[in-house]
């Protein structure tokens, strides 16, 4: 089985803790042939995008890496970009400095600059958060530029260890197919990210479910990612996730070299 693992954060992420080299040597360790190095650039309406991350730094630390690692584990250069519609034109200044191979299109901050993490969810009304989740997705799969849509179902994240309520997904499915739709006709994915197994939700976002309707949408190009932050969390759950997907009826992962997607056999 080749093994990729395409959502890793590092030192230069807000919330990431790891040298790029550990988290090579703990990847090798871990037998995964490939890594896409994906921090975060999150957007916001009041901030420049340099103020998010130090990206000439970090892409010169993962250029040196690929240089110390070739031949041993293949090093993609990516990002994670969060909510672009909050600031379009900051979001384009980065897409016009920087050459990627992957971008992870992530939303965390529905309105107001907030993450849903810092929600109340005992104050609002969690199936409306969640379907106007699904709006800003749709949003920024018609108007912005992404390789792969980050953890689709990120909100049940937190009303789950909040609240321990489950959202029923059943009730956005029409959401759902509207939602992959269009980010077929795009030519663009969806991503399996599987840290939630570590968490008490213990499910991946999405579920079966979600990756079951994606495929019947015709959707072919998904990739599978720990959205790891810490050494130890590095490629633990790959295995999973990949098993998920050929229960879902895909017979490959995605990967992804210059922004350009190929296909490697589960």
């Amino acid at each position: 089985m080749y093994l990729a693992d395409y959502h890793i954060h590092t030192k230069y992420s807000f919330d990431g803790y790891e040298q790029i080299e550990d988290i090579c040597n703990m990847a090798m360790k871990r037998g995964i042939n490939e890594i896409a190095l994906t921090d975060h650039m999150d957007i916001f309406s009041d901030k420049p995008y340099e103020s998010i991350l130090d990206c000439d730094s970090l892409y010169q630390d993962i250029e040196r890496a690929k240089i110390e690692f070739d031949g041993k584990l293949i090093i993609r250069k990516g990002v994670e970009l969060g909510q672009p519609q909050a600031n379009p034109a900051e979001s384009r200044k980065f897409m016009e400095k920087y050459s990627l191979d992957f971008i992870i299109g992530s939303i965390h901050n529905i309105k107001d600059d907030i993450d849903v993490y810092e929600y109340d969810f005992k104050q609002l009304d969690c199936n409306e958060v969640y379907r106007e989740y699904l709006m800003c997705l749709s949003e920024l799969t018609v108007n912005y530029n992404f390789d792969v849509l980050g953890h689709l179902t990120y909100p049940l994240r937190y009303i789950y260890q909040k609240e321990h309520k489950r959202v029923d997904l059943k009730l956005f499915e029409a959401q759902f197919r509207e939602l992959f739709k269009k980010v077929i006709e795009r030519g663009k994915g969806i991503e399996v990210n599987t840290s939630g197994l570590l968490q008490p939700m213990n499910e991946m976002m999405p579920p079966l479910s979600i990756i079951k309707l994606y495929k019947e949408c015709g959707g072919e190009i998904i990739t599978v990612g720990s959205d790891a932050h810490k050494i130890g969390q590095i490629g633990t759950t790959i295995k999973q996730g990949q098993e998920l997907l050929k229960e879902a009826g895909f017979q490959y992962i995605t990967i992804f070299e210059n922004r350009k997607p190929s296909f490697k056999k589960i």
